[in-house]
């Protein structure tokens, strides 16, 4: 059975050509097999192998391997022309998916070539960049936190009259954790460690010098802080290079992308006709079933050499999930046609124009997608879509298999997020001298949302992707034991892990939906390891056991 398998995921490493039924056989005895009347030369095998990963190649011994990926060749063979006895080519989905895949790949090997390979970052520009951002500096700030902003333009005052910051930190501030040091956050922080609110308000500042009132919350107050910079220290470019270069080259490739756009617009000078826009409210379904071929022909946009048809903007934007009542806003189909089909459309026809549908590397992936796809569509024709799964079939694949029905571990934490470090590290002693987690969330947290279930956080693999440095400071830690601080975007967090574990799911309509999709997928599997093998039957195989063996000796010499 892993032979039938390794021929449906070996779909791309092929490309073959249908041969004709009267072309003559070379001699027996330079070939490895024959499918029907098409021969399997030594040289072809080998360039079929070099496409197979190492781990795809199954055997015990080196013949063994080779025997297996030849019956696997031999069945891409059978598969390919039964798909073209089938004339899948012809079928409107594989048109659509083939048409898709070929924008797809021009579009990408253009942007490529004239847009990415085109950037580029020098050492200078880098160092410009880090200088410019104020990244080449980490500060020591100091801060005054008021209520209001009228507060906070009274201690501006006050300051730029000589009065002294420790004192009225001391005297004013709402944060408690730096207002006891005279407003002193006693860390250094790098650009890109602060908030950007902060870091635009500050990090141009020389030292002893304040910033305008900032917006602020502490403690799920809100207010506003006056900073002050106490001290600065050198940065290295290293501390921030990947980031300053990807911002550069982001922005490079943004005007890039934009100086072409204004080129093919002048080039091919698009023009919406937007008296046909109101063709697109009528519509109850994004694919157009409902429009008839001749208006489907119509011009939605024309430019020179060409135009974007109410089918083709249609099935564009069908792609990127549309909805009937977004066609039905006249400007939002202006900004879909200007921002995105438009751009795309110009970006084809240029690359054309440069002869890039005609690259090698191009036209070698198209040919074995167009392959991937006809056995794809060939198995969903002839297998996929005949495969049911009962009620009954689905409750026995869920009572057999409860491994596949139990939740991924959870570990369920009670989380404190703050600003501060060290408020984070004052709360993580509390905690850890025993402190109850929930009051100390409720009075704490900054995080939205999370109070209504008492600062508890759920971990698994489902939430890693909201909080992927907390789900990783939490796996090795034990129910009862306090992890953090951890840096995160929006402040610092602490927490105490209250409880981990698995659950295994009940029987409903959702288990049931994956039971029978469990059952279905099974049932294809097998169906289509049937299927390859009546295929054999239907078209005749020959294989040389000797040649096989012949070539692999002189291998091994």
């Amino acid at each position: 059975m892993q032979k039938y398998l390794l021929t449906f995921l070996m779909a791309a490493s092929l490309t073959i050509a249908f041969a004709d039924d009267s072309r003559p056989l070379p001699e027996a005895g330079s070939i490895l097999a024959i499918v029907g009347n098409e021969a399997i030369s030594p040289s072809e095998f080998k360039a079929f192998k070099s496409r197979v990963s190492a781990g795809m190649q199954v055997g015990e011994t080196p013949l063994e391997i080779d025997r297996n990926l030849l019956e696997a060749l031999i069945d891409m063979k059978l598969l390919l022309r039964e798909a073209h006895a089938q004339d899948i080519a012809s079928d409107p989905v594989f048109q659509k998916r083939m048409d898709e895949q070929v924008k797809s790949r021009l579009l990408k090997l253009y942007r490529k070539r004239q847009i990415v390979d085109k950037v580029l970052v020098t050492d200078e520009e880098l160092h410009r960049h880090y200088r410019a951002t104020h990244r080449d500096r980490a500060l020591r700030l100091g801060g005054i936190m008021v209520e209001t902003r009228e507060e906070a333009q009274q201690v501006v005052a006050a300051l730029e009259a000589g009065a002294d910051f420790q004192q009225l930190a001391r005297e004013r501030s709402l944060h408690q954790d730096t207002g006891e040091h005279g407003g002193d956050s006693g860390t250094y922080k790098l650009r890109d460690q602060t908030r950007p609110t902060i870091a635009e308000k500050v990090f141009h500042l020389e030292i002893g010098k304040i910033s305008e009132p900032v917006p602020f919350s502490y403690e799920g107050q809100k207010g506003y802080v006056v900073f002050k910079v106490l001290d600065a220290i050198s940065v290295p470019l290293e501390s921030s290079e990947q980031r300053i270069r990807e911002e550069l080259i982001s922005w490079k490739m943004a005007t890039r992308t934009q100086a072409l756009l204004d080129s093919l617009r002048e080039e091919y000078a698009p023009r919406i006709v937007y008296n046909r826009i109101p063709l697109l409210s009528r519509l109850e379904a994004v694919d157009g079933s409902d429009l008839a071929d001749s208006t489907a022909k119509k011009a939605l946009c024309t430019f020179k050499g060409g135009q974007i048809a109410l089918a083709d903007f249609l099935q564009n934007a069908q792609r990127i999930r549309i909805s009937p009542r977004e066609l039905a806003d006249s400007s939002r189909v202006v900004a879909l046609l200007k921002n995105i089909f438009i751009p795309e459309r110009l970006f084809l026809q240029e690359a054309k124009a440069l002869g890039l549908d005609q690259d090698p590397e191009l036209l070698d992936f198209l040919s074995r997608k167009r392959e991937e796809l006809l056995i794809s569509l060939l198995r969903q024709r002839e297998v996929d879509q005949h495969t049911t799964a009962s009620d009954e079939e689905a409750q026995a694949f869920f009572d057999a298999h409860p491994e596949k029905f139990t939740s991924p571990e959870t570990i369920v934490v009670t989380e404190i997020l703050v600003p501060s470090d060290s408020l984070a590290h004052r709360l993580k002693r509390e905690l850890q001298e025993g402190a109850d987690a929930t009051p100390l969330a409720v009075q704490h947290t900054m995080r939205e949302g999370s109070l209504h279930h008492s600062g508890n956080l759920r971990l698994n693999v489902y939430t890693q992707a909201f909080y992927p440095s907390i789900y990783e400071a939490a796996q090795h830690l034990e129910v009862g034991e306090v992890g953090g601080p951890v840096p995160t975007g929006e402040g610092y967090s602490v927490f105490r892990v209250i409880d981990r574990g698995r659950e295994k799911e009940s029987y409903n309509a959702d288990t049931q939906r994956r039971a029978r999709a469990y059952v279905k997928i099974d049932k294809a599997k097998r169906g289509y390891v049937h299927y390859v093998r009546d295929l054999r039957q239907k078209y005749s195989v020959t294989l040389f056991e000797e040649n096989v063996a012949e070539m692999q000796r002189l291998a091994e010499e």
